[in-house]
């Protein structure tokens, strides 16, 4: 089933808050925010990313929970935060005013980092990096879903279009002769029932001939047929390729739109295409 391009995953896993949003690009655009710390490990969570997105930019951001900040930073400098005390409370009585902890803490040095191994840290933000793709791509395929069912009925009024471009294209011949007889009459008055009827037909068949879409109809419903089985198929990643089947079927609406000589079947294919775009603006958030 196909999957939408926006979507929103987030995880707090081990001290660590991922957020991975994602939304339509044509191409595929990951951008990765990770504490300074974690910047070692941008290449294998971009790789991550990439075993989950195919197309769209996307935007992962870690950081650390309150308590893992805490964790993090201790222990405290107990020997450099009385001396900052003393001079503090030297220039609090000389001064006037007070030395809070908060002051203390606030102090360069006071809180010293502790910083996990590597190898510790990597497991732990992996953990947490899956479990929000596995949301992203949960919301990501619940729009996919809306948008397969758009697309689908959009998919079933162009096969009913097509059935009467069929019936229209039956008509022609009958409407070129129609055309013709009275293009005739007009020019000759009533000699023109006196003209060979073998002539008559053989300027209608030149007219239809010139004019005749059943090509044209067949390689439609084909690629009608063809968009109908991917939007249907398990696989998610199809935007680019229904984005292609979009154009070849523009490409018949618009040979039969320019070969049309009727008013009716000039309508059916203007119907046609504003489907068409309609489908492609869809198209355009899929995968």
């Amino acid at each position: 089933m196909p999957r939408s391009m926006t979507g929103f995953g987030q995880s707090d896993r081990n001290g660590y808050h991922v957020e991975i949003k994602g939304v339509n690009h044509r191409y595929r655009d990951i951008r990765i925010r990770l504490p300074k710390d974690l910047s070692p490990f941008e290449i294998p969570v971009r790789d991550l990313v990439h075993e989950h997105v195919h197309r769209g930019k996307v935007e992962v951001n870690v950081t650390r929970g309150v308590a893992a900040e805490v964790q993090e930073r201790l222990p405290i400098n107990r020997e450099l935060a009385r001396l900052y005390f003393d001079d503090l409370a030297g220039l609090a009585r000389d001064f006037g005013g007070e030395v809070t902890f908060r002051d203390i803490l606030a102090l360069p040095g006071i809180m010293t980092e502790n910083i996990r191994n590597p190898e510790e840290q990597w497991p732990l933000l992996r953990e947490g990096i899956v479990s929000a793709l596995e949301a992203f791509t949960t919301t990501k395929s619940e729009g996919g879903s809306r948008l397969k069912d758009d697309i689908t009925a959009r998919l079933e009024a162009l096969v009913r279009m097509h059935e009467r471009m069929k019936q229209s294209a039956g008509e022609m011949v009958a409407i070129y002769r129609e055309r013709l007889m009275a293009r005739l009459h007009e020019l000759l008055g009533d000699t023109a029932d006196r003209i060979d009827e073998a002539r008559i037909e053989q300027e209608v068949a030149l007219i239809a001939d010139r004019s005749d879409i059943t090509e044209e109809l067949v390689r439609l419903h084909s690629h009608i047929t063809s968009f109908q089985e991917v939007i249907a198929a398990p696989e998610p990643s199809v935007g680019r390729r229904l984005d292609f089947m979009l154009q070849e079927i523009n490409r018949e609406l618009n040979t039969i739109g320019s070969k049309s000589q009727i008013v009716n079947l000039s309508h059916i294919v203007i119907e046609a295409k504003a489907e068409v775009e309609k489908i492609r603006e869809q198209v355009q958030n899929i995968e």
